[in-house]
């Protein structure tokens, strides 16, 4: 497959060359690996953390549906675990956010360190948020795996999730769906190995701007149990492919990211 080089996130250049042929050879890539798998935009980070930067009073203050009033990097107080805007992505994360930030929000009992699994079989350390409630489970990735600090990039996986985007965009959402918000075709990879359902091409859609947003957003797709008429393997496809028609009820949003840079 063929991956445009002007959805490739920051600091992943340099990786873009190394990757052929619709595989991913075996390099000290870990942003890379992470980015396809998160669709595009999971990390690019580096494994400095660094100090907070300077911001005026009113890039400060960022209010979100989830968090209003709160400075970024000051702790957050309890979450109201019943509301729908805990759930809200990116809301309260940001780059900086602790395992102690992240405890007190949640609740120690919801945040535990895990393994979670990455591309082609590899496993990090990383936080598991309401790890026993599948509507609820979200995966973080480390930016500094070494020192288990600051926040690379978060994964929601599965069929269904109280996760959501600002945008509107959810769990579950079809092929067809999304092609309609987006306004336009969309390109993906085909399903069943370690990068399908990756977006590849919003085609200049609405949805293509959640890509640049600070941080970038990104949905990978999935497939229904025992879907037949969809595309399998390293081909890249279009929604309006009509060979493929079944593929708008069959193939859903089975996969939320949002990935976040270091700031210097």
């Amino acid at each position: 497959m063929a991956i445009p080089r002007d959805t490739i996130p920051s600091g992943a250049d340099d990786d873009f060359a190394k990757y052929q042929g619709g595989k991913v050879k075996n390099w000290n890539g870990k942003r890379w690996r992470l980015w396809l798998l998160g669709w595009s935009v999971v990390c690019a980070c580096s494994s400095a953390i660094a100090a907070p930067p300077t911001a005026s009073e009113s890039d400060e203050v960022r209010r979100s549906a989830s968090l209003q009033g709160v400075k970024l990097w000051e702790d957050a107080a309890p979450a109201d675990l019943n509301a729908d805007s805990t759930y809200l992505l990116p809301g309260f994360f940001h780059a900086k956010v602790t395992l102690e930030n992240l405890r007190r929000r949640f609740g120690a009992k919801n945040v535990r360190i895990e393994k979670v699994n990455g591309a082609e079989g590899e496993q990090f350390d990383g936080i598991v948020l309401f790890g026993n409630d599948p509507q609820r489970r979200a995966e973080i990735f480390f930016a500094d795996d070494a020192n288990q600090r600051g926040i690379g990039s978060i994964r929601v996986i599965g069929d269904k999730s109280r996760w959501h985007f600002d945008n509107g965009l959810r769990i579950g959402v079809t092929l067809a769906e999304l092609a309609a918000k987006n306004g336009a075709p969309i390109s993906y990879t085909g399903l069943d190995w370690d990068y399908g359902g990756a977006i590849t091409d919003w085609h200049g859609g609405r949805l293509e701007a959640m890509t640049k947003d600070s941080p970038p957003k990104s949905v990978g797709l999935r497939h229904a149990e025992n879907a037949s008429g969809i595309p399998l393997g390293e081909g890249t496809y279009r929604s309006d492919d009509k060979k493929y028609a079944k593929a708008l009820s069959a193939l859903y949003v089975g996969t939320l990211s949002v990935g976040f840079e270091d700031r210097d």
